[in-house]
């Protein structure tokens, strides 16, 4: 309904019930004023007489619910054969759980997505590919289920591996959801056995390393913290041209993930710290510099415009000094040339031109984050979708690549400073 017709719908239903009794009132307007109750509320109405009873069991009612408070537009039952039972015995339950959360795997980490699906509730954990493609899709593995046609709903872990009970929890305040396995060990090694990380693959080795540390968590609680992922408004006013549109040089935070050496591909949220630097946060990490740490720092308010001669030589671009720019003469396309003496992890083709070029510093760290500290990096806007990061000292060159993929909304908007 059209806001211009919602508003004189409200008005007809407040001239009528002023001169008649609330159950005299149309059929449909009931419903309509029934849209408006918390589903507490209409647990108390349909115990008050038969037609309120008739009313809130409206299928129209449950549905339209389902969709106001968690955003699930048009659901698929499966094999729930109604959006009440769907509401209130699943939704009303665990539908706060809907989201994107980075799982507490100390120090690797993961991300895992919590959505709905045909009448049940699924944990999908997402990790890049074995492969160094930047461009690759992001592979999907079933974490946890909960089948909301069970009554209470049943709750599996792994279940297309090796199912067997587990145990959901969420704090509303926090928003953080904590699974308790029933069988931990089993659940660790048929993962392993499952997806060949018990090979002497090398590929295979940070893999090994996260289901190490998941073997420690998973029996006395796992931990998924919310991952609020950002969007092009989240880009500082300052930024943006007059009209609010946002230049071709600045580039919109969001999920990427990127090259790092024997580490494989890992996954890296950029958001901006305000309208002078970009930080990117591990959201997996690795024994080197952990999940959660910043990776990558971009200061805009630095910019260069560099020349092929320089860009050839790594020892030229260490002597490139930062220098703060009060034009715009520096912001603008360039060729882009990679040194040859700087090695790159992934074979994905590099363009030839840029959008723009920043001053920045990389986080290094040796093994379990022992003298963590700040490197200075140039950081490569090839377009909104593509950048690189060119390590100086340790003259490699990282390549991100944005995560095109559309995750569920949280629907617990809790308030977040760092991942």
């Amino acid at each position: 309904m059209s806001q211009p017709c919602q508003r004189d719908f409200c008005k007809q239903v407040t001239v009528t019930m002023s001169s008649c009794c609330l159950t005299e009132l149309p059929r449909e307007v009931l419903v309509f004023i029934l849209r408006w109750c918390k589903a507490r509320d209409l647990a108390a109405l349909a115990s008050t007489c038969s037609l309120f009873h008739q009313l809130t069991s409206d299928e129209h009612l449950w549905k339209y619910l389902c969709w106001r408070d968690f955003s699930i537009d048009q659901p698929e039952l499966g094999p729930i054969d109604k959006y009440r039972k769907l509401y209130t015995n699943l939704l009303h339950r665990y539908g706060y759980m809907l989201g994107v959360y980075q799982s507490q795997v100390a120090p690797c980490c993961g991300l895992v997505e919590i959505r709905y699906k045909a009448g049940s509730l699924e944990g999908v954990h997402w990790e890049p590919s074995l492969e160094q493609n930047i461009l690759a899709p992001l592979n999907e593995s079933i974490v946890f289920t909960i089948d909301g046609n069970e009554e209470p709903p049943k709750c599996l872990c792994i279940p297309h591996i090796y199912p067997h009970t587990c145990t959901l929890e969420i704090d509303k305040r926090k928003g953080v959801v904590t699974q308790y396995c029933s069988n931990s060990g089993m659940h660790v090694q048929k993962i392993g056995d499952h997806f060949g990380f018990n090979t002497l693959d090398l590929r295979v080795e940070p893999r090994k390393i996260y289901l190490t540390f998941l073997n420690e968590v998973i029996g006395r609680g796992l931990s998924h913290m919310p991952l609020i992922l950002p969007t092009p408004s989240d880009v500082p006013d300052a930024l943006k041209a007059k009209d609010g549109s946002i230049p071709e040089h600045i580039m919109t935070p969001g999920l990427f993930q990127g090259t790092y050496g024997s580490h494989g591909l890992e996954l890296i949220l950029f958001r901006y710290k305000d309208e002078n630097e970009i930080h990117g946060h591990k959201v997996t990490g690795d024994t080197n510099v952990y999940a959660g740490k910043i990776s990558v720092k971009i200061l805009l308010k630095y910019p260069m415009k560099l020349s092929v001669e320089i860009q050839g030589s790594i020892s030229a671009l260490k002597d490139v000094q930062p220098k703060i720019s009060h034009t715009s003469s520096e912001l603008c396309e360039q060729v882009f040339i990679l040194p040859a003496d700087c090695h790159k992890a992934s074979n994905t083709p590099l363009p030839e031109r840029c959008k723009a070029r920043f001053h920045g510093f990389g986080q290094v760290a040796f093994l379990w984050f022992q003298n963590p500290h700040f490197v200075p990096v140039q950081v490569i806007v090839f377009n909104n979708d593509l950048l690189g990061v060119l390590w100086l000292e340790l003259e490699k060159f990282s390549l991100y690549s944005r995560i095109k993929k559309e995750f569920t909304s949280n629907i617990l908007q809790v308030d977040q400073s760092v991942v």
